[in-house]
């Protein structure tokens, strides 16, 4: 096969998207697709408005348009005990949408394959990398029973969170496995708030739900590793954060054809995001679990983020993928830490944890731009680690206030000492993280100008400003 600009492997929402990404610039773009049943899968289906306009963006607001999707305009989260609910809105008025998975995908893949420089390849997967460094790859694909080899100036692995490609790299992750996801579809009438997002929190199991088209809802029930559909069916009993209508609905369902649809739920980070001119995007760079509904709004993002990389140095792409992968970082670190957080908040038992849902449900409550601020964290409207520190360090003050104002009702105050064990450690790290990114902040605006100024005469900076980082 003759040389291409970039080949992209796999050909999901991510896939897609970087594909239209580096077609604008006049690439030439194979992009491959291994033809997985898209019907059977348990994906990216909630599409937050950062997402939406990235998609727009990159030239899909026909295919945004033509979608028979539902509108998401906030999130209803229902705490179990009390039982109180709180609705988060988006912010300035604007909307998500959510539609099943395989009718997001498909007609991305039609759109993209219609654009000029791209070509699409079918059931094809990648088999090995055989050259990989600065000057391009060298790597072979099966496709249609035989097995092509194509060199390209850059290569992409937009293949998922388990991503074959990442380990062909030799690019190293971490690795957590949470818990198991099972998905089934209800009547979307059981949803207690149209047109919104589903958060049931505090109960045996976490659940969040949203409809996919017009009288279809999904429901994804989160369950502890190693259970199974039989598991909901023998202890119904886990279900009981849901409102009871919801509740028999996903019953139903358990008993009903086809099966349940699972996945697994997964931490994953790279240890870096790009070797030689390989890069890693969507999730096969890094995953949380899908409590926030930030994945597809996340690759999308990281698909502009590589296209402006791409176009400002366009000569250079070792250079191009640096700047991708420290643009992109904050807004990964952020998403991944908010996700871990609000699932130990969530579906946490233990008695710190219900004393830090306490204090978000008295936050919420008591101060509607706090539950603006956690809106924007949810939706990736807002990346900075340091705000997301400041909403964490709020949560675990009104956790703090609200053992106050009941401590004569149940002596809620002997919580405060496992509250702050189990807030401690979240806390931590999202404050380490707020530093790395005010210092990576610092080394831009101030370390690195100084040091280019020094470096021709124009400057003696300390020795402190002396940085090549």
């Amino acid at each position: 096969m003759g040389d291409v600009d970039v080949v992209i492997a796999g050909g999901g929402p991510a896939g897609c998207a970087v594909a239209a990404a580096l077609a604008e610039l006049g690439w030439s773009v194979l992009l491959l697709d291994a033809g997985v049943d898209r019907h059977k899968q348990l994906a990216g289906e909630l599409l937050h408005p950062t997402g939406v306009r990235d998609l727009r963006a990159l030239g899909f607001g026909d295919v945004v348009d033509a979608w028979t999707s539902q509108p998401v305009r906030g999130f209803a989260v229902r705490f179990h005990a009390p039982t109180h609910t709180l609705i988060l809105p988006y912010g300035r008025g604007v909307t998500g949408l959510s539609l099943e998975h395989a009718n997001l995908t498909v007609p991305l893949q039609e759109a993209v394959s219609r654009r000029p420089g791209v070509t699409l390849h079918g059931r094809a997967r990648m088999t090995a990398v055989d050259h990989n460094d600065e000057h391009g790859v060298h790597l072979r694909f099966s496709h249609e029973g035989a097995e092509h080899t194509v060199k390209a100036r850059l290569l992409v692995a937009a293949d998922g969170r388990a991503s074959p490609v990442r380990r062909m790299l030799g690019i190293a992750e971490h690795h957590v496995r949470i818990s198991t996801m099972l998905g089934v579809t209800v009547d979307s009438a059981c949803l207690p708030y149209p047109d919104h997002g589903h958060q049931f929190v505090g109960g045996p199991l976490h659940a969040l739900a949203y409809a996919i088209q017009p009288g279809v809802a999904r429901v994804m029930v989160d369950l502890p590793l190693g259970s199974t559909a039989q598991t909901l069916k023998a202890h119904p009993e886990l279900l009981l954060a849901l409102p009871p209508g919801l509740r028999s609905e996903v019953r139903q369902a358990l008993e009903q054809q086809p099966a349940p649809r699972m996945a697994s739920n997964d931490d994953r980070l790279a240890e870096t995001v790009w070797a030689g001119s390989a890069v890693l995007v969507g999730d096969a760079a890094a995953c949380c679990h899908p409590l926030t509904a930030s994945g597809m709004a996340s690759c999308f993002h990281d698909a502009r983020a590589l296209q402006e990389a791409l176009h400002r140095h366009a000569g250079h792409i070792p250079r191009a993928l640096e700047r991708y992968a420290h643009e992109r970082r904050p807004a990964q670190r952020t998403r991944v830490a908010l996700a871990s957080a609000l699932y130990s908040a969530f579906a946490g038992q233990d008695e710190g944890m219900r004393a830090l849902r306490l204090g978000l449900l008295h936050y919420w409550e008591h101060s509607p731009r706090g539950a603006r601020a956690s809106m924007a964290l949810l939706s990736s409207e807002e990346p900075r680690m340091r705000v997301m520190a400041r909403e964490y360090l709020r949560v675990v003050g009104h956790a703090l206030a609200a053992m106050l104002s009941t401590r004569g009702q149940g002596g809620r105050l002997r919580s405060a000492g496992p509250l702050l064990r189990s807030a401690g450690p979240p806390l931590r790290d999202a404050v380490a993280s707020a530093m790395e990114q005010l210092g990576s902040w610092l080394h831009r605006r101030v370390r690195r100008p100084v040091y280019t100024l020094a470096r021709a005469g124009w400057a003696s900076p300390r020795r402190a400003f002396a940085s090549n980082r």
